[in-house]
């Protein structure tokens, strides 16, 4: 009988006969234990978030996933060097007060190209999608960092390959709004779940702020829900080298806010935002279904 130990060597320390069930052991213990140094948390930010549990229980974890400003810079620099490009020679298709491009129109950039999308979840503002191998390569460093805490969920979920990973990039994008005069209203920041049609474990995206958040706080935050106190409403406040890791089953939306909050910042608020799918085949009719959905044109799900 294969055993999980590779993956989750601490579970050779629960005797077989003990009669406790390893997951629900993994689970519980991630979600007690201070796993600081696994997330280097640096601050005692939204601490009740942090760990392998968080996710796997609540559907969100909150994940610090740089040690310092400088360190966020270093592995956002390729990807901000191209979002840079991307108002450089396609600044009008940013702006959310003009008139969007054809959806899925590809802007060009001497690092790759993005397919430009009006956001379907909050009207004010810009997708831009990776739209090819090369470009979503870009995101893969970054993209890396974030793997431990989906593979625990999916694993929950009752997914473990027998080779190959588990979680998957699928898709890659910043959700921008560039040279704005207004803010965001209650009436459009819409309550969504990215992956809706998937079930609980079997999808995540990942949202961190492209730049210091520190001009304009007010403008970053996330409003969410978690699983377990669906009532509540919880408000995550972004910051540069830190990330909230979302199951794509959890409701969450942008936090509104004024037109003053936002030129504190230049009218400009950008997000990176990462997709991930569980490589269960099981999953993958809902997986499609919901990339079809927000970035026909490419994206990346296993075969």
């Amino acid at each position: 009988m294969r055993t999980h130990s590779a993956r989750w060597p601490w579970l050779l320390l629960i005797p077989a006969a003990s009669g406790l069930n390893p997951l629900l052991l993994l689970v519980t213990t991630t979600s007690a234990l201070n796993l600081g140094a696994l997330f280097r948390s640096a601050k005692p930010n939204h601490d009740e978030m942090r760990g392998l549990g968080s996710l796997t229980t609540k559907g969100v974890c909150a994940h610090r996933w740089a040690t310092s400003h400088d360190d966020a810079r270093a592995v956002l620099a390729s990807v901000s060097s191209a979002f840079d490009d991307l108002k450089r020679h396609h600044h009008d298709a940013l702006v959310p007060e003009l008139a969007p491009p054809a959806a899925g129109t590809e802007l060009r950039v001497p690092k790759g190209g993005f397919h430009c999308y009006a956001a379907g979840t909050t009207r004010a503002m810009r997708w831009l999608y990776a739209a090819d191998h090369e470009t979503l390569d870009l995101f893969r460093p970054l993209a890396a960092k974030f793997l431990p805490a989906m593979e625990a969920s999916v694993y929950s979920g009752g997914w473990e390959p027998a080779d190959g990973p588990s979680v998957q990039l699928s898709a890659a994008s910043f959700i921008s709004i560039v040279g704005a005069h207004a803010g965001i209203t209650d009436d459009i920041a819409r309550w969504h779940e990215d992956w809706g049609p998937c079930s609980d474990h079997e999808a995540f995206s990942v949202l961190l702020p492209l730049r210091d958040t520190a001009r304009a706080p007010d403008a970053y935050k996330l409003e969410y829900k978690t699983w377990d106190a669906l009532a509540d409403t919880k408000v995550y406040d972004y910051a540069l080298g830190d990330a909230i890791v979302v199951d794509g089953r959890a409701p969450h939306r942008t936090a509104p806010f004024s037109a003053q909050t936002l030129a504190k910042c230049d009218g400009e608020r950008v997000l990176v935002c990462l997709n991930y799918a569980s490589t269960a085949p099981a999953a993958r009719p809902a997986q499609v279904q919901v990339m079809e959905s927000q970035t026909p044109h490419f994206y990346e799900l296993p075969a």
